[in-house]
């Protein structure tokens, strides 16, 4: 969301009357910055209070390059990094995020183990729609559960724009809201919604509503939702002990503006996209951020775009008071209504270090302790709702590491302005840095000649000769000097001899000096992509689970089977979701429900292990190469029964599965397309000459599906290789007389049965299972097949949890996994 799409910063269509309201009621902030022109850095500045350079939020992959974390990057929020909620719990506070948190979306990084109690929402924007092959479309999570997809679930009409989501947002900060009211515990909500991030959606009350396109009925329905809340603390009678914050992580994305109604706007916004929305509620202690704080007495805050404003050329603005229906602040250069995002009068927009790209919208809400109607010219920064948070919670800062934000309480409550530099970083560069007045400038670029001769223009309309360049210009000897105040646009650089240049420069490097001699850059979390981490997720248990790694940590793939890089068994690792603590603390889940809900990734899964099966053990044909006797039928032949023919196998296809439990008799027949004859189909026997100039390994004949999430793919794959199915099944399951062994579970004990009659002494089976963990099950399934004296020629699974080493337990009988986990 850009600095010019709020009424009160003077968007000339007037169409955000709640939060215009909210910044009557409050104070409003000229001069407010982003920590960064990207969203994933700037998110990751304001919880840690800290430049991205600082903890870890950008790339050396290239000089002031943006980095960000789509999904298949690597890193992630850092451990080492102290998060506000984290800090907060120290307080009693509960915290929830509800949006986009975008700090990472493997198991290690997700916010619950980052001090946040609840989250609804996603790891990543809602790009797409994807394939769900080469790339999975984005996950939506409640909690440690996925609860859906962006496009599936929580679908957005890319053709009219209609999406739901800012409603489901709004509800949950609604409920958590009431809840923590009712239990009188102070609490912070980051509400981080994205309507405003291309693709732009808006649900369909919205939906035209708007002069300014599709943008504006995104900017109208957040505009909508934050009025929701602050309402709502006033009917709880608790808008006096909540802090409320909105601001956005980047200005508007003028890139965005031929698309989807020109939208430009950071991923959250007021209580919005990348406004964030929190709140706190404490007994003692205001709290706020994007959301709320809340608190007897001192409440916290909610936290959603961040704004600024121009002061004044000759000083510091002197605060002002703002009206009931305040007017435009600044009416020159503002656009017509226009179906896009505005950044105002300011420079280029996201991406980019000029105005354009950090100056946000910012409103502070405090009834009875910020007077209303104040506008500040405090330099601020998103990281400053870090600071200003633990101050309003009555917590100290941390002391073992470098601080960027400020206490914004003395700006807001008694007026006092803190003379202090805004560092404008892009990538691993400081770009530019903000103090006073001034701003100036060491490198400039938008963005690079290729990037630009494809139509990607980070500043459209807006050519500043020497500043707006397509090549990284260095000014770090005579840097590039704008007075902001006089030139919001910066346009018009100072002099370099003229005496306003040099007094600039005597202020500035001072500030540079001391900032870069305290600067010790963090660990670059945004260097490495590996699309093998685009797996699905329902997030992992914190500490890891007994069951395999952590949800969406990165599967291995058996020596014996293909490269983790074959895209089937990339699609099929990508339908498998975890579920830590179920069905007891400790153990994690590994359900397989979207592998059988996706035909394809099903289908992959069976032709990948009849593959491997085929290629090991080939077809027994006891023959001798010439003579050919008639074909008999086998009785009670399985549909689909054939016998395959010696020779390569067909091109392998490869899958994995998880844990379900189901009917054994709903997945029989899951192959739609599976070939080979029909039922009673004639199959060659000993003696047909089928080619071959060599014996090959005997075949099994049966395939031995193992109680209850065996049976998924035991018929399956027996009528894949056109043999038949065996179950074996916990006691008391099977009819006649049976034969059984006891064996330990990861998290129980149990006993498998089979029965009397199922194999004739001497025949060769093939074990089936969805995943090996201890191996307790398997071993008691081999012991089985050993009491009927039937030859156990392999053990096969889905997934295998090698920590665990349940193949050790198998002894000499040979095992297979399609996929591995640590």
């Amino acid at each position: 969301m850009g600095w010019g799409d709020l009424g009160v910063y003077g968007e000339p269509s007037r169409e955000t009357p709640n939060l215009d309201q909210m910044a009557a009621e409050g104070m409003l902030f000229m001069n407010f910055y982003a920590a960064n022109p990207l969203c994933s850095p700037s998110r990751a500045a304001l919880l840690t209070g800290r430049l991205p350079i600082r903890n870890g939020f950008y790339t050396t992959n290239g000089h002031a390059r943006n980095g960000y974390t789509p999904q298949e990057v690597v890193g992630g929020i850092p451990d080492a990094e102290q998060l506000l909620p984290e800090l907060l719990k120290e307080a009693g506070y509960a915290s929830k995020i509800v949006g986009k948190w975008h700090l990472g979306h493997r198991p290690e990084f997700h916010p619950l183990k980052h001090g946040f109690d609840e989250w609804f929402g996603s790891p990543n924007c809602h790009f797409g729609p994807y394939d769900n092959k080469e790339r999975p479309n984005i996950p939506v999570y409640r909690d440690w559960e996925m609860v859906g997809r962006y496009y599936e679930e929580f679908p957005i009409d890319l053709r009219t724009g209609e999406g739901n989501l800012t409603q489901l947002y709004l509800q949950e900060g609604l409920d958590f809201i009431k809840r923590q009211h009712a239990a009188q515990r102070p609490f912070f909500l980051y509400w981080a919604v994205d309507a405003t991030h291309a693709p732009v959606y808006a649900s369909r009350r919205f939906l035209g509503s708007s002069r300014r396109g599709l943008y504006g009925d995104a900017v109208r329905e957040i505009d909508h939702s934050v009025g929701t809340m602050l309402a709502l603390l006033r009917e709880l009678g608790a808008a006096n002990d909540t802090f409320v914050f909105f601001t956005s992580d980047n200005g508007a994305a003028l890139i965005s503006a031929p698309r989807q109604g020109r939208c430009g706007a950071p991923h959250h916004t007021a209580l919005s996209p990348h406004a964030t929305a929190e709140a706190a509620q404490a007994p003692r202690s205001p709290l706020g951020r994007a959301g709320r704080v809340r608190g007897p007495r001192r409440p916290g805050g909610v936290r959603a775009h961040l704004g600024a404003a121009v002061a004044p050329a000759g000083g510091p603005l002197p605060p002002q008071r703002l009206s009931p229906t305040p007017g435009p602040l600044l009416d020159a250069g503002l656009p017509a209504p226009s179906a896009g995002g505005s950044n105002g009068p300011f420079l280029c927009g996201k991406q980019t270090t000029f105005e354009g790209g950090v100056r946000e919208p910012a409103i502070a809400w405090w009834p009875g302790h910020i007077p209303a109607g104040q506008v500040s010219a405090q330099l601020g920064s998103t990281m400053d709702l870090f600071t200003t948070s633990l101050s309003l919670a009555g917590l100290p800062p941390p002391r073992d590491k470098e601080l960027d934000g400020l206490d914004l309480l003395p700006a807001m409550l008694r007026g006092q302005l803190a003379d202090r530099p805004i560092f404008h970083y892009r990538g691993n560069t400081l770009m530019a840095v903000t103090l006073g007045q001034y701003k100036a400038h060491f490198w400039t670029w938008t963005n690079s000649w290729e990037e630009f001769s494809r139509g990607v223009d980070f500043c459209p309309g807006q050519s500043v000769p020497g500043v707006t360049t397509h090549t990284q210009e260095q000014h770090t000897k005579l840097p590039l000097v704008f007075h902001l105040g006089r030139d919001p646009g910066e346009r018009f650089p100072l002099s370099l001899g003229g005496p306003e240049y040099q007094q600039a420069l005597r202020r500035v490097a001072p500030a540079v000096q001391r900032h870069l001699e305290t600067l010790t850059p963090g660990q670059p979390q945004l260097n490495v992509c590996d699309p093998a981490v685009m797996t699905d997720r329902s997030e992992a248990k914190r500490s890891g689970g007994r069951r395999g790694a952590a949800l969406g940590s990165r599967p291995s793939a058996d020596p014996r089977g293909r490269d983790m890089a074959d895209p089937q068994l990339q699609l099929v690792a990508r339908r498998i979701r975890s579920f830590p603590d179920f069905p007891i603390p400790g153990v994690l889940f590994r359900d397989i429900s979207p592998l059988l809900k996706d035909p394809d990734s099903f289908r992959a899964c069976i032709r990948l292990l009849a593959d491997h099966l085929k290629t090991t053990h080939g077809g027994k044909i006891d023959y001798i190469a010439g003579k050919c006797p008639a074909p008999r039928r086998l009785p009670g032949a399985l549909p689909g029964l054939r016998m395959l023919p010696a020779g390569p196998s067909r091109s392998p296809r490869w899958a994995a599965a998880g844990l379900l439990a189901v009917a054994t008799w709903l997945f029989p027949w899951a192959l739609p397309g599976a070939s080979g004859p029909g039922p009673g189909a004639a199959v060659p026997s000993a003696g047909t000459d089928l080619g071959c100039t060599a014996q090959l390994p005997p075949t099994p004949l049966s395939v031995a599906g193992l109680d209850s999430r065996g049976f998924l793919f035991g018929p399956s794959l027996a009528q894949e290789l056109g043999l038949g199915c065996l179950l074996i099944r916990k006691r008391g399951k099977l009819p006649g007389p049976t034969v059984s062994a006891s064996y330990a579970l990861e998290y129980g004990k149990a006993e498998l049965e089979i029965q009397r009659d199922a194999l004739e002494p001497g025949q060769k089976v093939v074990v089936v299972d969805d995943l090996l963990a201890t191996g307790g099950t398997m071993r008691a399934a081999c012991e089985l097949l050993g009491q009927l004296r039937a030859e156990v020629l392999e053990c096969v699974s889905l997934v295998e949890l090698t920590s665990l080493k349940g193949r050790e337990k198998l002894g000499t009988v040979p095992f297979f996994s399609l996929l591995q986990y640590e």
